[in-house]
């Protein structure tokens, strides 16, 4: 059950981190400056950790899911940080993310 739980919500954060990053590739996309090629790199980043997180839900294995649980509780950590500046709700969203999945994780770990 929390394998399952922990799963799914590292798979959502890597869903939302993949929607940021396709709305910041498509407000850019006919640009070529510093802002467009930054966008096309957090596209491909993001959508390799959702393509990983899916892998969550087909294969069972302990060990895939604490990795990129742990990576998807360090990019919501960061995507908060960098929130601060952008508003309330760009800050307390990935920061309790991260936080839920880094508490399932330890729970899923300790039993």
């Amino acid at each position: 059950m929390l394998y399952n739980l922990c799963a799914i919500i590292t798979a959502i954060s890597a869903a939302v981190s993949l929607g940021f990053a396709l709305a910041a590739y498509w407000q850019s996309r006919a640009s070529d400056d510093t802002s467009g090629i930054n966008a096309r790199y957090a596209l491909s980043r993001s959508g390799a950790l959702a393509i990983g997180a899916l892998g969550l839900l087909l294969f069972h294995s302990p060990e895939y899911l604490a990795a990129l649980a742990i990576v998807m509780t360090f990019v919501q950590l960061f995507d908060s940080a960098i929130g601060r500046r952008v508003s309330k709700f760009k800050t307390y969203g990935p920061l309790a993310t991260g936080l839920v999945n880094a508490i399932v994780l330890a729970l899923y770990l300790m039993q």
